[in-house]
């Protein structure tokens, strides 16, 4: 009941709780994420899906995102110089006005993206964030964050596992069946263990020896690295493996699908 109360605490305060937020400035900005599906969903999927969701919800995620994701000013450029965040919007006005996304195309790979659409440099998990079923079902980034406290790294309200567990009960559709041994294939005190590992590997990057974890929540099969390079948690973390290594260590898992997990 108190995370209830909370959150909707939240829902109505946080466009003034934003800690980027600068009205009218060049330094900052916002972003309408909703209308950012339209570059890679197209317009008719964007419209029936701002229908779906609580506006609220769409805003709330926005002041997070208007920093931690990338794109142009519209109005590029601005004195003579280009920015890629919208200059001039701040919270209550329509961001597409002020904002247009990066436009991510499937089966490139550059400097922005990977082949998959997962973002390839830092400052993008917004990017990341708008193509996940956790975007989907209306999870909003204060519900894994708490920019107002830094008592946990990436100023996180839980530490570890008790964070995605939080939600992802047996009760939960998409929560565990069993052990969280027997999710994963690891220990459970091994890193392999924690569903940031396979989930949210840390492949973005923008400063050398840098990362920043993925934001699409998705497990990247060593398929996928075969194929068009995208990193793949299992020989991120198991140096000096193969990905044919991996991709049959995941085809002997019991319990998951050979093919969803190789493939």
């Amino acid at each position: 009941m108190f995370r209830r109360i909370q959150r909707l605490v939240l829902l109505a305060f946080l466009p003034s709780l934003a800690h980027a937020q600068a009205a009218n400035r060049v330094e900052c900005g916002m972003r309408e994420m909703s209308w950012a599906r339209q570059r890679t969903r197209g317009p008719s999927h964007a419209r029936q899906y701002r229908q779906s969701r609580d506006p609220r919800l769409v805003r709330g995620n926005d002041v997070c995102i208007q920093c931690h994701s990338q794109g142009r000013a519209v109005t590029n450029p601005i004195l003579g110089r280009y920015y890629d965040w919208p200059v001039g919007n701040s919270a209550g006005q329509r961001p597409a006005d002020y904002w247009q996304p990066e436009e991510l195309k499937h089966g490139t790979t550059d400097f922005y993206q990977f082949a998959d659409l997962t973002a390839h440099k830092n400052r993008m998990q917004g990017n990341d964030f708008v193509q996940s079923n956790m975007y989907h079902r209306q999870i909003c980034c204060f519900d894994c964050h708490d920019v107002h406290s830094n008592e946990n790294e990436s100023n996180l309200r839980e530490r570890g596992n008790a964070l995605c567990l939080g939600c992802h009960t047996r009760r939960n559709a998409a929560g565990l069946k069993g052990t969280v041994s027997e999710h994963t294939h690891h220990g459970e005190s091994r890193p392999g263990s924690q569903g940031t590992a396979c989930h949210m590997p840390l492949i973005e990057q923008t400063i050398r020896g840098s990362y920043v974890a993925a934001h699409t929540f998705r497990f990247i099969s060593p398929v996928e690295t075969e194929q068009s390079g995208i990193p793949n948690p299992c020989t991120s973390c198991h140096a000096g493996k193969t990905n044919a290594w991996a991709i049959e260590a995941l085809r002997r898992w019991e319990g998951a699908s050979p093919w969803r997990v190789s493939n």
